[in-house]
């Protein structure tokens, strides 16, 4: 059996942090990597960047979080409004009603 032992993920774009001034990194996962039973490894791509102008065809290999399933993140760090308060997550709320009708 397969098994999910490391996230390929990219560097999409960079942007400059508010707050500190520093220029970051966004990144995009586009794929895992999968070690078999037999010593062999496996690629998933999920999508190929090829439209973004930014990509240097670099993908970089971390190594997945056990517990999660997913690529460990870098160490947290509040997120902020523009006004240095904390960003509250907000969830839109559910549809209350679907038509049966297809509108095309």
């Amino acid at each position: 059996m397969a098994q999910a032992t490391h996230d390929l993920v990219i560097k999409a774009s960079e942007y400059t942090d508010r707050q500190s001034g520093e220029t970051k990194g966004r990144w995009l996962k586009i794929g895992t990597v999968f070690r078999h039973d037999d010593g062999g490894t496996s690629i998933k791509l999920d999508c190929v960047p090829v439209g973004l102008p930014e990509w240097n065809g670099w993908v970089s290999v971390f190594p997945r979080n056990e517990q999660q399933g997913e690529a460990a993140p870098p160490p947290a760090r509040a997120r902020h409004n523009g006004n240095g308060q904390a960003r509250q997550a907000q969830q839109p709320a559910p549809a209350s009603r679907f038509d049966d009708e297809v509108p095309f």
